[in-house]
């Protein structure tokens, strides 16, 4: 009788996606197409822009968590991908600018002074690359105070910290979990709760650092200018770690998008890319530009049409990821004793390769009415 009740209850759930896929393909035709895998071709006779693949995830929003449990890996499985054409506009050719488009080109040449292969070993980085990263964004905002906590290296083969480049688009967390992560990471570290808690009220960013170790030739980075982005483009993603929960984003496709990168990257350049920022009502001195300040930068690695199927070389990076302070407080009495990065702790009990122990993950949609995702709030985050 219990095996009978359980044939029941899947052939009841078989039947749910069945209904679910059926309503979604009725009201969202141009999401139905087949293959579900199907890939984004840029399309444009300009020999400035170029031909690449990228992915969207495919928005379902009569997503029903208990009908589709077991297949949510980060947006990435066949039934989550959507193909639409998108054109790569050349950044090199345009002004771009940190705080109005979420991205801007800039330098790191301390990356030249050292063979690529140096680069991984993680406590090399952190001694020498961190620092000089810290003083690129403390150039870039002058008076903040700007901290290295996480790196990766894309494309070489290493003993800890290595990874592929990641192929779908997408932000490094969602539009509420950039500060409790800060706040989180500095925990352990302040001077005294009190003091944290003052930094906090203050304007806080995130932003990345993402530089070449060779000639990028091919699945360069690209990104999505803010000022195209909207409040229904992305859906949140719950990440659960060992001892943390966390919150990135995937995105929905859209016209709107307007993809931009960089061709030919060189080592000694960087894209300072944002990946998180405080709303403008954080700010403890108001700016007046402040409400046109972008928020992220929804990016992904470019898969270019001219080198499919060719022996061009993997693209080989270094991204460094640090939190930008802005309340006068953070650079004179936030820090009892000297930050270090968690990645970096890790190494010493040589567990996951430095990485993170990641248990699980679950697409949660936002609310399209505002950057406000619909769950609990959590006390720290991706």
């Amino acid at each position: 009788r219990k095996a009978s009740g359980a044939r029941r209850e899947r052939a009841r759930q078989t039947e749910r996606r069945r209904a679910l896929r059926q309503q979604h393909e009725q009201r969202h035709p141009k999401d139905s197409q087949s293959p579900r895998e199907s890939r984004m071709t840029a399309v444009t006779d300009d020999d400035e822009r170029q031909k690449a693949t990228v992915y969207y995830t495919t928005k379902l929003p009569y997503y029903d968590p208990r009908a589709w449990v077991g297949e949510l890996v980060l947006g990435l499985g066949p039934r989550w991908r959507l193909a639409q054409e998108v054109t790569l506009e050349d950044g090199r050719k345009r002004a771009t600018d940190l705080d109005a488009n979420g991205f801007e080109l800039g330098r790191l040449p301390k990356i030249t002074e050292q063979p690529k292969t140096h680069w991984l070993d993680a406590k090399a980085v952190a001694a020498e690359l961190f620092p000089a990263a810290e003083a690129v964004l403390e150039r870039r905002f002058p008076g903040a105070k700007a901290l290295v906590f996480d790196h990766i290296v894309r494309g070489l083969e290493g003993p800890t910290l290595t990874s592929k480049p990641v192929p779908y688009a997408h932000n490094d967390y969602s539009v509420n979990s950039g500060k409790p992560r800060a706040k989180a990471l500095l925990r352990d570290f302040a001077t005294s709760s009190t003091i944290l808690d003052e930094v906090m009220t203050d304007r806080v960013a995130i932003v990345n650092l993402w530089c070449p170790l060779s000639e990028v030739r091919r699945d360069p980075l690209a990104f999505v200018d803010w000022r195209t982005t909207r409040p229904e483009d992305l859906v949140v993603v719950k990440v659960k770690y060992a001892t943390r929960d966390g919150e990135t984003s995937v995105a929905y496709p859209s016209a709107n998008h307007e993809w931009v990168s960089y061709p030919r990257m060189q080592p000694g350049e960087a894209i300072l890319l944002k990946t998180w920022d405080s709303p403008p009502e954080d700010d403890l001195v108001p700016q007046s530009d402040s409400s046109q300040r972008s928020r992220f930068a929804i990016h992904s690695s470019a898969e270019l049409t001219n080198t499919k199927g060719t022996d061009e070389p993997t693209r080989e990076s270094i991204e460094l990821r640090a939190m930008v302070l802005f309340h006068p407080k953070a650079s004179t009495e936030l820090l009892e004793k000297p930050f270090v990065a968690p990645h970096i702790a890790r190494l010493d009990a040589a567990e996951n390769k430095g990485f993170e122990k990641r248990v699980s993950t679950t697409l949660v949609d936002g609310d399209p009415r505002a950057f406000v995702p619909v769950l609990a709030p959590i006390t720290a985050t991706a």
